[in-house]
């Protein structure tokens, strides 16, 4: 199955099959390309992560229309959930398709953690869309993106989860038509939800959260920046040593005494030139540089989920601000007539009318405020939640990463130390 998923992208027909029973080994035959925390004890938490579903994205086939070019990618579930009535699915979506899914679980959600898709090509990467290490990243990133849903103890149950997991293309099709203009009127919603001001209080409990995300966003984005930079250079050595090995191997030619000394060196620097571009070179991008922006994404999720629950603050504070302006009003009102004269424009109104007409104003204002205590209160308590869960996430993700990033580096210098090892042994008993 790994042979699939490392294919080359193909031209097919137009035609997409339906759903059909997906090979047993098609789940186990390989390692989840995300991390799930097997216990979440260092983070005390009400929700866990969902392992009752698995999902595999791989097999992109490039379609050819008249006037249009793309690539779907098979996606295939196996779920052990009543909700579900199959236990096994394979489908096809289009990059698209995923774009529909997270923009329906974010407007159901707002204020869950919803994990990132990978980026749209520029205009410059339009060009190498259809290249084999492009589709091959999205279809990784694809994937982890589907895997954290899944996995998700809310997320996992949405409705429009299920259905691009189960329906084929002419089911999904249909349903994606009948709910497109609620979501955009949905979307449309949230996105005038802006306010002009910064809160009042500081908050000690979530600027701390703030100010982390921040952080980790700029070292990982650093970090991802030197780790390119280090990429070209180790690209440059192996272009350099290749050269340097047949330098040697040519020299040895002409030394008839040193000879079999010079080809070894030669063939070993040849031979360690291979090995930095299969251990260190060859997956630079899917093993780290792509997973290092993927969390730069998924670290704007969380910003920005954690954003909601601040505009929820800024809301709750501003009824607050108007409920004790109103108060003070009245006060005002009660006790100074000749300052009533000057604030209000309707100067025939006597006290007592403006006094009655406040009263009335100030328990919707106190209702206004409860409500939107309610609110934030219940958003806060959410986002806890969901960060809980994305630290515990993170913690997985991050420890697979490194562990592969030290692996790769011990095999590289392993395997150097043991050919250099081997020339000086043979050196030494000749």
């Amino acid at each position: 199955m790994m042979t699939d998923r490392n294919s080359a992208v193909l031209e097919v027909s137009v035609e997409e099959k339906g759903v059909t029973p997906m090979p047993q080994t098609l789940l186990n035959d390989a390692s989840t390309l995300v991390s799930f925390p097997t216990n979440t004890n260092d983070f005390q938490l009400k929700l866990d992560f969902r392992r009752d579903i698995q999902v595999r994205v791989d097999n992109p086939q490039k379609i050819v229309e008249p006037l249009e070019t793309y690539i779907t990618y098979r996606v295939s579930t196996k779920a052990e959930r009543t909700d579900y009535p199959h236990k096994e699915y394979v489908i096809r979506r289009r990059y698209n398709d995923f774009v529909w899914l997270r923009q329906n679980i974010a407007v159901e959600y707002p204020d869950r953690i919803v994990p990132p898709l990978p980026a749209k090509h520029t205009i410059l990467g339009q060009l190498d869309r259809y290249s084999k290490e492009f589709v091959t990243c999205r279809m990784v990133l694809l994937e982890r993106f589907l895997s954290r849903l899944v996995c998700h103890p809310i997320l996992t149950e949405d409705k429009h989860l299920r259905v691009f997991l189960t329906a084929n293309a002419t089911e999904f099709t249909t349903y994606k038509k009948r709910g497109t203009g609620l979501l955009r009127r949905m979307s449309n919603s949230l996105n005038t939800i802006s306010v002009s001001y910064n809160s009042r209080q500081v908050d000690f409990e979530f600027d701390p959260i703030r100010n982390h995300l921040h952080g980790l966003s700029e070292k990982l984005a650093m970090l991802e920046k030197v780790a390119q930079r280090i990429h070209k250079e180790r690209k440059e050595l192996c272009v350099e040593s290749h050269q340097l090995g047949a330098a040697f191997i040519e020299w040895s030619s002409n030394e008839q005494s040193v000879s079999v000394a010079l080809s070894r060196i030669g063939h070993t620097i040849t031979a360690n030139s291979s090995a930095l571009r299969h251990n260190l070179i060859s997956n630079f991008i899917s093993d780290w540089a792509q997973p290092l922006k993927d969390y730069v994404s998924y670290i704007e999720c969380v910003r920005e989920t954690l954003g909601k629950r601040d505009t929820l603050q800024i809301q709750y504070e501003q009824s607050l601000m108007d409920l004790e302006k109103k108060k003070a009003d009245k006060d005002k009102v009660t006790n100074d007539e000749k300052s009533l004269m000057s604030f209000w424009t309707k100067s025939e109104m006597d006290k007592e009318e403006k006094i009655e007409k406040m009263s009335q104003v100030i328990p919707k204002l106190v209702s206004a405020v409860e409500a939107n205590q309610e609110r934030l209160d219940i958003c806060s308590d959410v986002f806890r939640q969901e960060y809980g869960l994305w630290k515990c996430q993170k913690k997985a993700d991050f420890k697979s990463m490194l562990t592969a990033l030290a692996e790769s580096h011990i095999q590289y210098y392993q395997h150097c130390a043991a050919s250099w090892d081997l020339v000086f042994k043979r050196m030494a008993s000749e």
